[in-house]
């Protein structure tokens, strides 16, 4: 029988472009490579079965969230690799850097990413690039390293709008856990101003990979509403989504999933974590396989 796994390498290089934020407004200039792109398709997924119904198809997925402060490209990543029945995935968030010359060409290097290619003309168009990787660790399968390959990348929105999902939660009464149906709406919005470190433009600036919004939660019996946190911030990587929620009751939920496909109406979550509050722990956490956007 065949197996498949998840390997998840996740880079905490966030706090990079969001040491803060503040409101929404979009910058008059933009340059035509800021915003979300999928490079080398389909979206990538961090989805896990043993064994899988559906496998993913082999080969590499990447997804990428660009910044440009002046000549500085700030860049996260998300992606796959499914080989040998094994699935690896990872998020860098922040931590691609470089400088974008005259004639619009560039080179981003994330950790074990690097990225060549030529920014488009104008916001939309498609453009051309090449790509290394590597997601080599103790666990990966020799198919996971030293991948490359050319792509063409094309351009998907901004995340914006309402998703609403059903679930369910444990409930512990009279010492029994019973599972309880659960409705989640959160209303999402990329791109924001944040401040970082230091002096000049670069300091304060619109950021595509900022995350704004807020929740609501019918059915828990410990909380009903709450709103993403300024620390740390809420992210779209590529096509990652990372939410953390304040609620009411000084609990945090956290949301993360991939988007799956670039119409970016369904959110892949599986389970919502929650931490503190009332009725914090593994008991109180939200089983919830999707989110799907309304209109």
């Amino acid at each position: 029988m065949k197996t498949w796994a998840l390997l998840s390498f996740t880079v905490c290089g966030i706090s990079l472009l969001l040491c803060g934020c503040g409101g929404g407004t979009t910058p008059v200039a933009v340059s035509p490579l800021a915003g979300n792109w999928l490079l080398v398709g389909p979206m990538p997924t961090n989805g896990i079965s043993f064994p899988p119904s559906s496998p993913p198809s082999a080969g590499v997925r990447l997804a990428m969230t660009f910044d440009v402060i002046g000549d500085q490209v700030i860049a996260g990543a998300s992606g796959s690799n499914y080989c040998d029945n094994v699935q690896a995935s990872f998020t860098f968030a922040g931590v691609a850097s470089g400088i974008l010359a005259a004639d619009g060409s560039f080179t981003a290097t994330p950790n074990t990413l690097s990225i060549k290619g030529t920014a488009p003309k104008k916001s939309g168009e498609p453009w051309s690039g090449s790509y290394a990787a590597s997601f080599g660790g103790p666990l990966a399968p020799a198919c996971d390293t030293n991948l490359s390959g050319t792509f063409t990348a094309t351009s998907f929105p901004l995340v914006s709008g309402v998703y609403v999902g059903t679930g369910t939660t444990l409930v512990v009464s009279t010492g029994v856990p019973k599972a309880m149906p659960v409705t989640v709406q959160v209303t999402l919005q990329q791109g924001g101003r944040v401040t970082s470190p230091g002096n000049g433009a670069a300091s304060n600036y619109f950021s595509n990979t900022l995350l704004t919004g807020n929740i609501k939660v019918q059915g828990s019996p410990c909380f009903s509403s709450g709103a993403t946190q300024t620390t740390p911030a809420s992210s779209v990587v590529g096509n990652m989504v990372s939410a953390r929620f304040l609620m009411d009751d000084g609990s945090t939920l956290t949301v993360l999933g991939p988007l799956t496909d670039v119409t970016e109406g369904h959110i892949a979550t599986g389970i919502i974590q929650v931490q503190g509050g009332n009725c914090g722990g593994v008991t109180s956490d939200i089983i919830l396989p999707a989110l799907d956007r309304q209109g």
